[in-house]
């Protein structure tokens, strides 16, 4: 079976591009820049399934305390591009943030306490990240990384999830003894991801729309490389590079918070592809789990897709929804389905 942290050779992909522009110069950063809350949830769409990617929560944190915090992740991720990436060139602006949160996938029948075996098996992710954004608004590129730490098939996930649906009145899940990694084993991920924009434009009325592109590949838990474009119109006062749902991966979405000057409303939608060599929700790591797939019979190529809304007030409170939808992940079986799943977001910007 195929292993994380193996395909070192992914990272290589980008690495023409980044010896042809490198990422930018360290700039001062304020201290506290925002903060923003996520809630994924399968119940948050026209059909709820509460099946596969069922749910996820995060809370990020941004600012030069995402830095400096002392159980900050960027002196790790920090060392790792200084490794990466070539030296830095020019006066770009780099902004920082934290994550915690935690991701949780269910077969579709929860209600037996067996094992699944024809079905996409239980799994969780408790996790912890750090992101680097540096932007070079010259070039109108962004890079971004992110490193993650986490745990897999922790309990507290299931009873965290078994407390939910108490609160909504749904059918508990009886299976998660069966989860990947079943009593925890910790895992990591490192992703790298260029953002250019593409083209932007105005209709003199005071509504604007722009496009951007981006490439990105990551290397452990999830294992893939990326292309899609993203676009956003409407009343947009935000930078471009502030809008970055092509980086999401499931429950995470740690990117700095950016504030407008005033108010915006926006539509926003977009599509990335991405060929993906390894997936441990699926496949399992290290530990011996009792419901894995092998990675022939996974899809080797999905298409994710999106569309929301974003309305930033004045105060710099921001409220956003968006449906996501994805392409099976599994090639044949009860399992092979497509997912879909929406997305909350509450964020304040400083």
């Amino acid at each position: 079976m195929y292993r994380p942290f193996f395909p070192a050779l992914l990272i290589l992909t980008l690495w023409p591009a980044l010896y042809a522009g490198s990422v930018a110069a360290q700039s001062q950063e304020a201290w506290n820049t925002g903060w923003a809350l996520y809630v994924d949830n399968d119940v948050l769409t026209p059909r709820s399934t509460d099946r596969d990617y069922t749910g996820g929560f995060s809370l990020t944190l941004s600012g030069r305390r995402a830095a400096e915090w002392p159980l900050s992740l960027q002196p790790l991720l920090g060392g790792i591009n200084h490794l990466l990436l070539p030296a830095t060139r020019g006066s770009g602006q780099v902004l920082h943030s934290l994550e915690t949160g935690l991701t949780v996938f269910t077969p579709e029948d929860i209600e037996q306490e067996s094992a699944r075996h024809e079905d996409r098996p239980y799994a969780s992710l408790l996790y912890v990240s750090n992101t680097a954004q540096h932007v070079e608004p010259w070039r109108d590129v962004a890079w971004t990384t992110t490193l993650t730490l986490g745990v897999l098939g922790l309990d507290l996930v299931a009873d965290l999830q078994d407390s939910f649906h108490r609160v909504i009145g749904s059918t508990e899940p009886k299976g998660w003894d069966n989860q990947i990694s079943h009593g925890g084993e910790l895992t990591a991920r490192y992703s790298l991801a260029r953002q250019q924009k593409v083209f932007d434009g105005g209709w003199g009325n005071g509504l604007n729309h722009e496009t951007t592109h981006t490439l990105r590949t990551s290397v452990g838990y999830i294992t893939d490389v990326s292309w899609g474009m993203a676009t956003r119109v409407g009343l947009l006062r935000t930078p471009w590079w502030s809008f970055n749902p092509q980086l999401v991966e499931y429950a995470e979405k740690s990117v700095p918070v950016k504030r407008a000057n005033t108010s915006e409303l926006y539509l926003w939608g977009g599509f990335q592809i991405k060929a993906r060599l390894y997936n441990a929700f699926l496949q399992g790591q290290f530990r011996d789990s009792e419901v894995t797939y092998a990675r022939d019979e996974l899809e080797t190529f999905v298409l994710e897709t999106w569309l929301g809304i974003t309305q930033q007030f004045r105060s710099g409170l921001r409220l956003s929804y968006v449906l996501r939808g994805q392409t099976r992940e599994i090639s044949e079986g009860p399992a092979s389905r497509n997912s879909i799943w929406g997305g909350v977001i509450i964020s304040r910007a400083f």
